[in-house]
């Protein structure tokens, strides 16, 4: 018989594939977004577009990540549209694997890499976190922006990442929206309700999972503000696009995406979320 984990875990797999999939989904983050990314930026001023600001994050986490090198080889995992990935293959010569759920995203990804000639450099390869469809000791750089809140068993996340990354000096930098310490699931109950997720990761939890398996944690810098100012951002763009939006969305969807919205800036700003760059190394 198969564990409540897996049950959950599949089940999570299948409600993210779904979501992402979706028309309305696709078109929402495709238009606001810019099309390269999908994921928290880091804002130095309320005016910029949610395009720089979601590239200042890429660029961050690549400092934190850094020495980046052409014979890096390295693993998106959820990686959207790609745009971290074609950034880094464009900006280090290096190779990089995208590990994403989404066929949607998978697609339009693919096409960006074969305009951009990235071809030799990016490859795209649809599956599941939790069992990664990939040989083990691969990779040298394992990195994720705001993916693994999808994931209904965290801890296999890490076990397969413990699992492709070399054995030697494998890093690993993320991001994730995470529950706050101390936060209450009646707060919580709404912001998940957004993404139909069943739980929220920690910090504490996190840390907790890594340094199980042998990992050293480099520090975590904390930017919930961003997560904030990202969603408020989002949030006051889908108004101002409303009309134009309307017969390429759902007028449920938009509603719905409004509401959630609202729920995510509230957790931030009152202490039920948590967002950042957590970077841990062999």
């Amino acid at each position: 018989m198969e564990s409540t984990s897996n049950n959950v875990s599949s089940t999570a797999t299948a409600v993210a594939r779904a979501y992402y999939d979706s028309a309305d989904a696709d078109t929402f983050y495709h238009t606001l977004w810019g099309g390269e990314d999908l994921h928290i930026g880091i804002y130095t001023s309320p005016t910029e577009t949610i395009a720089r600001a979601s590239r200042r994050t890429v660029e961050h986490m690549a400092s934190i990540a850094s020495p980046i090198t052409p014979t890096t080889r390295i693993l998106d995992i959820g990686s959207g549209y790609g745009g971290a990935a074609r950034y880094l293959a464009k900006t280090y010569g290096c190779k990089v694997t995208c590990l994403n759920l989404s066929g949607v995203e998978n697609e339009r990804n693919g096409m960006k890499i074969k305009e951009q000639g990235l071809g030799d450099l990016v490859e795209v390869v649809e599956g599941s976190f939790e069992a990664m469809p990939l040989p083990d000791h691969s990779y040298d750089l394992v990195w994720s922006q705001d993916a693994f809140l999808h994931s209904g068993d965290r801890a296999k996340i890490v076990a397969e990442i413990d699992r492709v990354l070399v054995t030697e000096v494998g890093k690993v930098v993320f991001t994730d929206p995470m529950a706050a310490e101390g936060a209450k699931a009646e707060g919580l109950q709404p912001i998940q309700a957004r993404l139909q997720l069943e739980s929220l990761g920690t910090l504490a939890f996190y840390r907790t999972e890594f340094e199980k398996r042998g990992f050293r944690d480099m520090g975590f810098e904390e930017h919930t503000e961003q997560l904030v100012a990202s969603y408020s951002k989002v949030l006051k763009e889908l108004e101002g696009q409303e009309e134009q939006l309307k017969g390429k969305i759902s007028d449920q969807y938009i509603r719905n995406m409004k509401v959630g919205l609202d729920h995510w800036i509230n957790g931030g700003k009152n202490g039920q979320l948590c967002w950042g760059i957590l970077h841990f190394v062999r």
